[in-house]
């Protein structure tokens, strides 16, 4: 592979990722507008509740269903994007699977699943491979491109199926609920003193009746369990399948560096396809050199000529020089990562521009750097 075009073309999703103010949205964006181009039918969803994507995109507000992307840029390509609405699409997960809407009403009305569906650790990530699966099935879309959540670690976009799936381990429930239906709730706190401070205290915190409510919860939720493990193995096949590529978003700083390579190692351990590293906000030299300082004063001295003075020259060049040195330092960091992937690796670098892409006009501007844009 040449470029991120042929990522595209051989691809059903593509998934961004990557640390934190990297660029992930902007990218993902960038990428989706070249695939409608090219005619591919694309959605693109986002994580970040910030309006980055939409104001991209020319849209005033992004909801929790696609909506088509008209631009005069655009033409007649098949564009949407959508924001993940992670209450809406855990309220539509149980509406699909409850037994019976007697079942349905109890969850959505159940406290603890409020506070689960919106708070817990991993939902809204997991959530987010839940409707990427959604837009899958669909056979809407060519092309469903994902800008992965803006966490911290990368890795709890990957880790999220399984870290839920350990929450609802089988044995979890059985604790929950055997105790309050076997016993009830007073004799709970009779039998063990430990639990009934404990669930007294989350009654005070939270102002729900814990054991109750938890309890009330998994029973209700049961239905839905007993295909959960099918579906969460389901979201790794679709993670690991050849129809999905993961393209890592970084920037040349080290410490980013460094989270990009802990990520390329968890996405090989997990048997997934790794197909593009984009480097973004990467400092180009201006001009031919190696940013040494025989470079710089012989610019220097140029400038003095045209400048007729010396101040201004000295400064321009010292500045020339910390550019320079700037865009070595980042080239050589970039050269070490990039020798540590395959060679069907897309690798592609995106410069610095001067100021943030918040436009249709700027993420098409952003192809030239992508792809083999003539």
């Amino acid at each position: 592979m040449t470029d991120l075009d042929a990522v595209i073309d051989d691809h059903r999703i593509l998934i961004c990722a990557g640390s934190g103010g990297v660029g992930k949205t902007t990218t993902a964006a960038s990428i989706a507008v070249r695939a409608a181009l090219r005619g591919r039918r694309t959605v693109v969803m986002t994580i970040d509740p910030a309006k980055r994507l939409a104001n991209s995109l020319g849209i005033r507000e992004l909801g929790g269903k696609p909506q088509a992307v008209k631009h005069p840029d655009l033409g007649d390509a098949a564009l949407s994007a959508m924001m993940l609405d992670q209450k809406g699409a855990w309220d539509q997960l149980v509406e699909r699977h409850a037994p019976s809407a007697e079942a349905r009403d109890k969850i959505l009305e159940n406290r603890f699943y409020e506070n689960l569906s919106q708070t817990f650790a991993g939902s809204q990530e997991y959530m987010a491979i839940e409707q990427l699966c959604d837009l899958h099935d669909s056979d809407e879309y060519d092309l469903v491109v994902v800008d992965t959540p803006p966490t911290r670690h990368a890795l709890d976009f990957l880790e999220a199926p399984q870290r839920l799936a350990n929450f609802l381990d089988r044995n979890v429930i059985k604790w929950f609920v055997k105790p309050y239906f076997s016993a009830g709730w007073s004799t709970m706190r009779l039998v063990n003193r430990t639990a009934g401070v404990l669930f007294r205290r989350l009654e005070e915190a939270t102002g729900i009746s814990a054991l109750v409510e938890i309890s009330e919860f998994f029973t209700s939720m049961s239905a839905l369990f007993d295909g959960f493990e099918d579906r969460v193995h389901r979201v790794y096949e679709l993670l690991r399948s050849p129809e999905t590529a993961f393209v890592l978003v970084a920037t040349p700083e080290e410490q980013v560096l460094q989270e990009a390579r802990f990520f390329r190692s968890k996405v090989d351990e997990l048997g997934m396809a790794l197909r593009a590293v984009v480097f973004n906000r990467v400092h180009r030299p201006r001009v031919a050199g190696s940013g040494s300082a025989g470079d710089c004063d012989d610019l220097e001295e140029r400038l003095a000529e045209l400048l007729g003075h010396r101040a201004p020259a000295q400064r321009i060049a010292a500045n020339h020089r910390r550019y320079q040195l700037l865009g070595r330092g980042e080239s050589r960091r970039v050269a070490r990562f990039g020798s540590g992937l395959e060679p069907a690796v897309v690798v592609v670098e995106v410069p610095t521009f001067a100021g943030d892409v918040h436009s249709l006009e700027g993420l098409r501007g952003m192809h030239e750097h992508l792809f083999s844009v003539r």
